[in-house]
C-alpha cells in the first residue's frame, strides 16, 4: 500500500548566482510551510498557508527548508547541503510537545533558465531515499537531511562557465498513522517518550543492557534504547544482533572514559555537568563534533571560553581553526590581542606561530608591532 504524503516545492531562481554569493558554511531558508495532519489523499498540493490560520489548533505541522549551497562545513565543500527543519507551533508549545517523529524525502530538479522555450520541463538531478527521524525543537536535532545531497560539479560540469539555472527542491512529508480517541499521532506519542529527560536513569544499573569498557580499567553501564534514541552514532553502534536478557560488552578505544561518561550523561539529561576541567571540556568538544552532537559542542565551547587563561588560550584558538568554529577562533584571537605584550614571547605563542596556519597568523605578527594594546587585530 502506497503511503499518503504532503508535497511542497521550493523554487530557487538563478541558483548559480546564489552559489557564487554564498561561501561554505553560509545558508538560507525557504518560506515557512504547513503540512496537514492526518488527511487523506495521495498528494496534498498545498504551497504556503499563513501561520495565523493554523498556529492555535492541531491541524498541521510547521516546517521550512534550509540550504547551504556550498556545503555546511569544510568536509562538504563543493556539495549542496539540504535539511528539513521542524518549527514548533503555538499548539505544540501550549501542550509541551517538544518534538515530532516523521518520515520524509528530498529531491532536486533543475530548470535551464537560458533555454528560450515557452514551457520547460524540470529535470530530476537527485532523488534521495526516505529519511525518518525525531525532530527536536530545542535546537539539538531541529533539522535533518543530507550534508552532501549532490556535488556542485553535477549541476555545473564546467568550471569555466556556470549556466543560469533555477533549482526546484521538493520534499515529501509522509502522513501520520492516526490512532483512535483524540486523533493524536502515534508517532507523537513515541516522540514524546523518546524526548523525555532520563536523568534519573543515569547511573542506575537496573534495566541496563550494555556495558562499555575502557583500557584504563573503568567501565559504565547504560540503556541502549536511550542512547540509540538520542544519537545516530550509538544507533549505528548498538543496532546489530542483540540477545535479549543478556548484557553486551563493548570496548571503547577512541575516547577517554571521563569524556565518554560526560557525553552519555548529556544524552540522558540534555545537560553538561558542572565543574569540568578545561582538558576534559576539550576532549568532549572534539568528540561532540565527531558524534554530531551540536548542542553539546556549543556548551563545551562556551565553558572553554569562560576558562580561558594565559596557559590555554592557544588551544582555544587552534581548536577554532581546526573545527572552523568562529566562536573559539574569535575568543582566542581577542585574548591574544588584549594580552599581546605578555604573550608574545611565550611558548604558547611559539606553538601558534609554528602551527602551519601561515595565512591566519601573518597579520597578527605584522600588526603586533604597530597596534596599541587592546586594539583588535583580525586574522585572515
Amino acid at each position: 500500500m502506497e503511503e499518503n504524503y504532503f508535497a511542497f516545492t521550493w523554487k530557487i531562481n538563478c541558483f548559480n548566482e546564489l552559489v557564487a554569493r554564498h561561501p561554505n558554511g553560509s545558508f538560507f531558508y525557504s518560506e515557512r510551510f504547513w503540512s496537514p495532519r492526518g488527511q487523506g489523499g495521495k498528494s496534498i498540493n498545498i504551497n504556503v498557508i499563513h501561520e495565523q490560520s493554523n498556529s492555535h489548533n492541531n491541524t498541521g505541522y510547521l516546517w521550512r527548508l534550509k540550504m547551504f549551497p556550498n556545503g555546511v562545513d569544510k568536509k562538504s565543500n563543493d556539495y549542496i547541503s539540504l535539511y528539513l527543519e521542524a518549527i514548533q507551533t503555538h499548539y505544540e508549545k501550549q501542550n509541551n510537545i517538544t518534538g515530532r517523529h516523521k518520515k520524509f524525502k528530498l529531491a532536486l530538479y533543475r530548470v535551464d533558465s537560458n533555454i528560450s522555450t515557452t514551457k520547460q520541463r524540470p529535470v530530476n538531478v537527485i532523488d534521495r531515499h526516505t529519511l525518518e527521524t525525531k525532530f527536536e525543537f530545542n535546537g539539538v536535532n531541529a533539522d535533518y537531511g543530507f550534508a552532501r545531497i549532490i556535488a556542485l560539479k553535477e549541476l555545473f560540469p564546467s568550471d569555466a562557465t556556470w549556466p543560469e539555472i533555477d533549482l526546484l527542491v521538493r520534499t515529501q512529508i509522509f502522513e501520520d498513522v492516526i490512532t483512535s480517541g483524540e486523533g493524536s499521532s502515534s508517532m507523537d506519542i513515541i516522540s514524546n517518550i523518546s524526548l523525555m529527560p532520563f536523568e534519573r536513569y543515569f547511573g542506575e544499573e537496573r534495566f541496563c543492557d550494555v556495558e562499555f569498557v575502557f583500557d584504563c580499567g573503568s567501565s559504565m553501564k547504560a540503556h541502549r534504547v536511550i542512547l540509540a534514541a538520542r544519537s545516530t552514532y550509538f544507533e549505528s553502534m548498538l543496532g546489530g544482533e542483540w540477545l535479549e536478557g543478556h548484557m553486551k560488552t563493548i570496548a571503547i578505544k577512541d575516547m577517554p572514559f571521563e569524556a565518554f561518561r560526560c557525553i552519555v550523561h548529556h544524552l540522558y539529561t540534555g545537560k553538561l555537568e558542572e565543574g569540568l576541567t578545561f582538558e576534559l571540556l576539550r576532549d568532549i568538544y572534539s568528540k561532540a563534533d565527531m558524534l554530531r552532537l551540536e548542542q553539546l559542542g556549543q556548551m563545551s565551547a562556551e565553558r572553554m571560553i569562560n576558562l580561558m587563561t594565559h596557559e590555554n588560550w592557544d588551544q582555544v584558538l587552534m581548536l577554532g581553526w581546526k573545527y572552523y568554529d568562529d566562536r573559539l577562533k574569535d575568543a582566542g584571537q581577542d585574548f591574544a590581542v588584549k594580552h599581546w605584550n605578555v604573550l608574545k614571547d611565550t611558548n604558547n605563542m611559539k606553538q601558534v606561530l609554528a602551527s602551519g596556519h601561515v595565512d591566519r597568523i601573518v597579520e597578527l605578527v605584522l600588526q603586533s608591532f604597530f597596534t596599541p594594546n587592546n586594539a583588535r587585530i583580525e586574522f585572515l
